[in-house]
């Protein structure tokens, strides 16, 4: 029986050889990578140019996707493909003209804000009072529609996810972040998973809730069992459907643990705000990398999904989404 193209649609990994090839042993034919969380466009231009390095020194494990073929044929060639994304639009500056630069180099899902308020949207750290910008906000939303950048409201407040689905013209995405409903506010990050009737909004849109085993948004944080995270899956797909779910991993792994400052606080504060450890998690023992989602799957079958279902959440999915939402606005 042969293993479904598994697309995980966020991973924020240093890029280095050991990432790909613990992809590789996994199955993995696409992750979408985090390119920019605080960067400006000038410094996520370097970051570009290091993946592009990346590219051709280790073009027998991984290769650049910009559409969904590209995914399907890159993973067909025994690669994993890399699709490029942002977790925030800082790049993007105050220059609604970078929204097409950016996309012609490859970017395809777009986070609108990053935790804080910026100038787009207000995330998930912010007051549920504030939501997208009227003006510059509306029109980078529109202006991703027009080009064929997925909209990603995982780390936005309630309101800005409202205020996202109603004024985006084309699906939008949930890349990574679990139902709060199930998951429950007990845990480290209790702010960053979604409520079920958003989720279920943005899914009967057409959009995609990518689940993760993020040990900071799951029930039973590192300690989490495989059975917590089947039956997560399971209860989103009673509620959802089995063709609004997906994976969304929030894997990292590689970086020195100063970057957790760096990606809580950015230039914005000297320190985290939050009152948790700047530590990392210890993953949970039965996904400690992407190596190990061949035994998530069969913890799926093991749960009684059927292998066209796992299909669907493995992969299958999101190149639907990505299919519908990589190309031009009609």
């Amino acid at each position: 029986m042969s293993e479904p193209l598994i697309v995980d649609c966020l991973q924020h990994p240093k890029p280095e050889r050991e990432r790909y090839m613990e992809w590789r042993a996994g199955g993995v034919g696409c992750v979408h990578v985090t390119l920019s969380i605080w960067e400006n466009a000038r410094e996520t231009l370097s970051v570009i140019g290091r993946w592009n390095r990346q590219f051709a020194e280790h073009s027998d494990l991984i290769a650049h996707a910009k559409s969904a073929d590209d995914i399907e044929a890159i993973a067909a060639s025994g690669r994993t493909a890399v699709l490029f994304g942002f977790q925030n639009t800082t790049a993007f500056e105050d220059d609604i003209d970078l929204v097409e630069v950016f996309h012609s180099l490859g970017v395809r899902i777009v986070l609108l804000t990053y935790n804080t308020q910026n100038s787009v949207a207000a995330g998930c750290w912010e007051d549920d009072s504030l939501g997208v910008t009227p003006f510059f906000g509306k029109n980078v939303i529109k202006e991703m529609n027009r080009h064929g950048i997925l909209v990603d409201i995982s780390h936005t407040n309630i309101k800005s996810g409202w205020d996202a689905l109603e004024i985006s013209e084309r699906p939008i995405a949930i890349t990574h972040a679990n139902p709060s409903e199930y998951i429950g506010f007990d845990i480290e990050l209790n702010r960053r998973n979604k409520p079920t009737d958003l989720i279920k909004a943005v899914t009967e849109a057409g959009g995609i809730i990518g689940l993760g085993m993020y040990p900071k948004i799951m029930k039973g944080g590192s300690n989490a069992t495989m059975e917590d995270f089947c039956n997560m899956v399971d209860w989103s797909a009673e509620r959802f459907g089995i063709d609004s779910i997906a994976f969304g991993t929030d894997f990292y792994d590689g970086w020195p643990v100063e970057n957790i400052t760096w990606w809580r606080a950015g230039r914005w504060a000297r320190q985290s705000p939050l009152k948790i450890p700047s530590t990392f998690s210890e993953w949970p023992d039965w996904f400690r990398s992407p190596a190990d989602f061949p035994g998530v799957l069969q913890g799926l079958r093991d749960k009684g999904f059927t292998e066209e279902d796992i299909a669907k959440i493995a992969g299958g999915n999101w190149l639907r989404l990505f299919r519908e939402s990589f190309g031009p606005q009609a």
